[in-house]
């Protein structure tokens, strides 16, 4: 009986950790995101929809740790809350120095790199690097540009004008300022289709900026978050999600370039 009351016992205390453990709260982690066309929107809610939301659900729910969303933020705002750490999460992002030094960057996917942006009818094709030496090209000032693409743009072109927006880039171009602009393909070609204006007065060069070195995209989770616990899990659960085509699946849509070009209607 003793025996009997002994295994009763060790079992009542086991199933008691046991439920304990499975009742424990998840981490709360805090994504900041702005609206960003094709990837996450705020379009009809205060609720981002897109790709990258059901990416970043997955991971959570692989993590094992309840995903919260920001109301939609500028990019430079999620920046400075990610140093502080207001905030725990950033997707979406391109690699620098500076963004490493407050957030551990995990790369996840390549995605669409830069475009060379013409003024529609110009009978220049631009198919090389080297032809790049006859033109005077805009930059967008602030924008995370792979260092190795600003390298070859610096010895190759012929002027770099680096300016605040993708807009006044476009505006300058459109005024015979500047002959081309290097910009982010997906922002400028949202840029483009929501200004009737611009509708038929811009097209792209032939040349391939992704040919010169794979443009990667990560998640960032803050240096000063409270959860640096799960950055292992986080890396682990990624690059699963890689391996297992969960990425490839989510983002392809987002991803392709002929599909986004011909709903472009300011390009041929």
């Amino acid at each position: 009986m003793l025996r009997l009351m002994i295994l009763l016992m060790f079992c009542w205390c086991y199933s008691s950790a046991a439920l304990a453990e499975s009742i424990k709260p998840r981490p709360k982690l805090v994504w900041c995101l702005d609206h960003f066309p094709h990837f996450h929107e705020y379009e009809q809610s205060n609720q981002p929809t897109g790709p990258s939301v059901a990416l970043m659900q997955e991971l959570a729910q692989r993590v094992g740790f309840e995903l919260s969303v920001t109301p939609r933020t500028p990019i430079a705002r999620c920046l400075k809350l990610m140093e502080e750490g207001s905030v725990d999460l950033m997707s979406n992002l391109r690699y620098s120095d500076e963004r490493a030094k407050a957030m551990h960057l995990i790369p996840y996917s390549t995605t669409i790199a830069e475009s060379l942006f013409m003024r529609q009818g110009d009978p220049r094709q631009i198919n090389e690097l080297v032809q790049l030496n006859s033109l005077i090209i805009a930059t967008i000032r602030h924008y995370v540009y792979s260092p190795h693409l600003m390298q070859q743009l610096s010895v190759q072109s012929r002027s770099i004008a680096e300016v605040d927006s993708i807009e006044l880039a476009l505006e300058m171009l459109l005024r015979g300022r500047i002959d081309a602009v290097v910009a982010p393909t997906l922002s400028t070609a949202d840029v483009i289709n929501n200004n009737s204006s611009y509708q038929h007065r811009f097209m792209l060069a032939p040349i391939d900026f992704n040919s010169i070195t794979p443009t990667w995209i990560h998640i960032g989770l803050s240096r000063a978050s409270s959860h640096q616990q799960l950055e292992a899990s986080l890396r682990q659960q990624l690059q699963l999600m890689v391996n297992d085509g969960t990425v490839q699946r989510l983002y392809q849509h987002a991803l392709d370039r002929q599909r986004l070009l011909k709903s472009l209607g300011a390009l041929p």
